[in-house]
C-alpha cells in the first residue's frame, strides 16, 4: 500500500471516529439539557427551592413617642441592634411592654420622624419607609388581612399569579399552590371560603396558615412575621415553625416575633433576640441561651421550658438588677461602612445590590405582570366576591325593589295626570325627586363603606407588590359601574311605569345613572379619607344632606345666602334635577297657554324658573355631572395612593 493510500485510510477512519464522537457529545449535551430543564421545572414548582438570601442587620435603633398636652416623651426603643443571618430562623421575644413589636414594625415599614436607625441588607443601607423596599419583603401581620370570600387555594394562587414573573406557566403556579397547601396542612380546607366576622369559613389557625402561605408561595428571600403562632394549637404551631425552617434552609432570612413559645418551638430557633423595656436583653444563637443565663446568675432549672424561664426572669427581675448581672449587652460588632450608598437626590435604596429600576421594569425573565393582567384578576375576584357574598348583594337589590315599589305605589300614575292641578303637579315633581334620591342613596352608601372595609386587604397586597393602586382602583370602578347600572335599571323598570314618567325611558335612565355614578364618586372619596367603617357611617349626613339642601326643590337657590350659594355647584343632585325638569316639564313650559287651563303652562314655567333651569345649558349640566364624577374619583385615587404608602 502506498503512503498516499495509508494517509487516506487514516483520514477515513478518523473521520468515522470523529462522527461517532460528535454524536456522543451531542447525545450527552441533550441529556444535560434535559436534566437542567427538569431541574428548572422542579425548582419552579417547589416553594422551598434554593434561593439567594440576604443578611439583615440593624443598629442604633431609637424610637421616642412624643408626649402631648404636657406629658413627658416616652422612650420605646433604646439603642436596639441585631441581625438576621441568611438560612436561619431568628425569633424576637419579650414580655408585654418590651416594645419588640415596634422593633419588627420599624424594621419592616412603619418608620416615623421620631425614629432613628441604621438598617442594612448585605451591608447596603436601606430605608424601610420606601414602598419599593417593602415590596421586596414578605411580611405576615398578626391580624389576617385576607379576602373573606376567597378560598385558601384561590388566595395563594392569586398571590402567586400576580407576584411571580409574568412568564410563569399556569400549570407551574397550580403545582406550586398545591405544594404550599400540603406543606401548611391546608389540603382539607383548600376549597372552603376563608370567611370573616359575618361569613363563616375556615378556623382561625387555618386562616393564619393561609396568610403565611400567601407570602411564602413567591419564594421570598426575606420573610418577616408578627406572632405567626398566635391563635394556633401546639401541633399547628410546631408545623408552622417547621415550614419556616424549610424556608430558611432554602436560603431565606426568616424573622418573626413570638410571645411565649412551647419548648419544641423554642428549640427550633436558630437565633434569639430577647427584648425588655425597649432594650436588647439577650441576643445570639438560641442554643447558647441556657449558658448565657447561667453565666449571669440565672440558670435555667432542669426540665424547664427555656422560653418560660427567660420570660419569667425578664418580668420579675428589675431592670437595674439585670444590668448589674450582665444582661443588656452592648453592640460590639464592627460593621463596615455601608457600601455604595446612593446620592440623596436619587431617593433610592439598594437591596443587597445596586437597584435603580423598579422590579416591574427589570429584565423580561423577572418582569411583573402587566396592568391588564392585574385588572383582569382583580375584576374576576370582585365578581367571585359578589357571587359568594349573596346576603349583601340580595339585601342591596331587595331594598331597591321594596323602596321602588313603595314609591311607585304612593305616586301611582301621577305623571299621567294634568299639570293644571297643583296637587297632581306637586306629586309629579315629588315622584321624580324621590326616584333620584333613592338612586343616589342606594348606590352611594355601599360605596362609602366599601373602601374602609377592604383597606387592610388592599394595603397588604399593595405593599407586597401584588398590583398597583391604579389597577385596583379601575377594577373597583368597573365593578361599581356594572352593579350601579343594574341597580338603577331595576329601580326604573318599577318606578318609571308605575309613576308614569313622561320623558324617554333611556333619557331618564341616563340622568339617573349619571347621578348615581357621581354620588358614588363622592362617597368613594369620603370612604378613602377614613380608615374605620364605623367612622365612615358618621359621614353619611355630610354626603347626603347638602345634596338635598342645595338642589333647589326645598328652597330656591336665589334665597340661599350668597356666601353659601357656591356649594350648589359641588352637588350632583342639582344638575340631575335640572336635567330631569327639562326632560319632563320642558315641553309643558313651552306650550301656549290654554284658555280653559292656563295653570298647567304656568306651573311648569314657574318650576323651571324657581329651579334656575336654563334649557340652553343642558350640555353644561351634563358636563358638570361628568366633571364631578371625574374630580371626586381622581381625588379618591390620590388619597388612596397616599394612604397606600403607610403599611398597616
Amino acid at each position: 500500500m502506498s503512503e498516499a493510500q495509508e494517509v487516506e485510510l487514516q483520514d477515513v477512519e478518523l473521520g468515522g471516529n470523529k462522527n461517532f464522537v460528535d454524536e456522543a457529545v451531542v447525545a450527552d449535551m441533550d441529556q444535560e439539557n434535559k436534566r437542567n430543564n427538569l431541574k428548572k421545572e422542579l425548582t419552579m414548582e417547589d416553594p422551598f427551592a434554593p434561593r439567594k438570601g440576604k443578611k439583615l442587620t440593624w443598629q442604633n435603633v431609637n424610637m421616642t413617642l412624643i408626649g402631648k398636652k404636657g406629658k413627658e416623651d416616652r422612650k420605646l426603643l433604646t439603642d436596639v441592634w441585631g441581625e438576621v443571618p441568611e438560612k436561619e430562623v431568628t425569633a424576637i421575644m419579650g414580655p408585654s411592654g418590651a416594645a419588640y413589636y415596634f422593633c419588627i414594625v420599624h424594621i419592616t415599614s412603619c418608620v416615623h420622624d421620631f425614629v432613628n436607625a441604621d438598617v442594612r441588607l448585605n451591608n447596603y443601607e436601606v430605608d424601610p419607609r420606601n414602598v419599593e423596599v417593602r415590596k421586596q419583603i414578605a411580611f405576615v401581620a398578626q391580624d389576617d388581612s385576607l379576602q373573606v370570600t376567597a378560598t385558601p387555594r384561590e388566595a395563594i394562587r392569586f398571590s402567586a399569579k400576580l407576584r411571580l414573573p409574568r412568564g410563569t406557566p399556569n400549570d407551574e403556579i397550580s403545582v406550586l399552590t398545591g405544594h404550599m397547601l400540603e406543606e401548611l396542612g391546608l389540603s382539607n380546607c383548600a376549597d372552603t371560603i376563608i370567611g370573616g366576622e359575618l361569613i363563616k369559613g375556615i378556623s382561625g389557625g387555618e386562616r393564619k396558615r393561609t396568610s403565611v402561605g400567601v407570602e411564602l408561595v413567591v419564594k421570598p428571600a426575606l420573610v418577616f412575621l408578627d406572632e405567626p403562632t398566635s391563635g394556633l394549637d401546639s401541633f399547628s404551631a410546631v408545623q408552622l415553625i417547621q415550614v419556616l425552617k424549610k424556608v430558611a434552609n432554602a436560603g431565606a432570612s426568616v424573622l418573626f416575633t413570638i410571645h411565649q413559645p412551647a419548648s419544641e418551638v423554642f428549640n427550633a430557633f436558630d437565633q434569639l433576640i430577647l427584648m425588655n423595656k425597649g432594650r436588647v436583653m439577650c441576643q445570639g444563637p438560641a442554643s447558647s441561651v441556657p449558658a448565657y443565663f447561667a453565666d449571669n446568675g440565672h440558670p435555667i432549672p432542669a426540665h424547664y421550658n427555656p422560653a418560660d424561664w427567660i420570660m419569667n426572669i425578664a418580668q420579675t427581675v428589675t431592670e437595674e438588677d439585670l444590668d448589674t448581672a450582665g444582661f443588656f449587652p452592648a453592640d460590639e460588632r464592627c460593621l463596615a461602612e455601608s457600601s455604595e450608598r446612593p446620592a440623596k437626590h436619587e431617593k433610592r435604596d439598594i437591596l443587597g445590590r445596586s437597584i435603580f429600576t423598579s422590579p416591574k421594569k427589570s429584565g423580561t425573565g423577572t418582569r411583573h405582570v402587566g396592568f391588564l393582567t392585574e385588572l383582569r384578576l382583580l375584576f374576576v375576584r370582585e365578581l367571585i366576591n359578589m357571587k359568594r357574598n349573596k346576603k349583601a348583594t340580595m339585601a342591596r337589590f331587595m331594598l331597591t325593589i321594596i323602596m321602588s315599589s313603595l314609591i311607585g305605589a304612593i305616586f301611582y300614575d301621577v305623571g299621567n295626570k294634568s299639570n293644571t292641578s297643583l296637587a297632581a303637579f306637586q306629586g309629579h315633581f315629588g315622584a321624580m325627586i324621590m326616584i333620584m334620591m333613592l338612586s343616589m342613596f342606594g348606590t352611594a352608601m355601599p360605596s362609602l363603606l366599601q373602601f374602609p372595609e377592604e383597606r387592610p386587604v388592599f394595603l397588604r397586597e399593595y405593599s407586597t407588590n401584588h398590583y398597583s393602586v391604579s389597577s385596583y382602583f379601575v377594577s373597583r370602578l368597573t365593578m361599581e359601574a356594572v352593579v350601579t347600572l343594574t341597580q338603577v335599571l331595576v329601580q326604573l323598570l318599577i318606578t318609571y311605569f308605575l309613576v308614569g314618567i313622561q320623558m324617554s325611558f333611556f333619557l331618564f335612565l341616563g340622568i339617573v345613572y349619571t347621578l348615581a355614578m357621581s354620588a358614588t364618586a363622592s362617597a368613594v372619596f369620603l370612604g378613602s379619607a377614613v380608615e374605620d367603617p364605623k367612622i365612615a357611617t358618621h359621614f353619611l349626613p355630610l354626603l347626603f344632606v347638602p345634596q338635598l339642601l342645595f338642589a333647589g326643590f326645598f328652597i330656591p337657590t336665589s334665597l340661599i345666602p350668597a356666601w353659601l350659594r357656591w356649594a350648589q355647584y359641588l352637588c350632583s343632585l342639582t344638575y340631575a334635577v335640572r336635567l330631569a325638569l327639562i326632560g319632563e316639564f320642558g315641553d309643558c313650559a313651552k306650550e301656549p297657554a290654554n284658555e280653559n287651563s292656563p295653570d298647567g303652562q304656568n306651573n311648569c314655567a314657574r318650576l323651571l324658573d324657581n329651579s334656575n333651569v336654563n334649557e340652553d345649558h343642558q350640555w353644561l349640566y351634563w358636563l358638570l355631572l361628568v366633571l364631578l364624577f371625574a374630580i371626586f374619583r381622581l381625588l379618591a385615587l390620590f388619597l388612596l395612593k397616599k394612604k397606600a404608602t403607610k403599611f398597616f
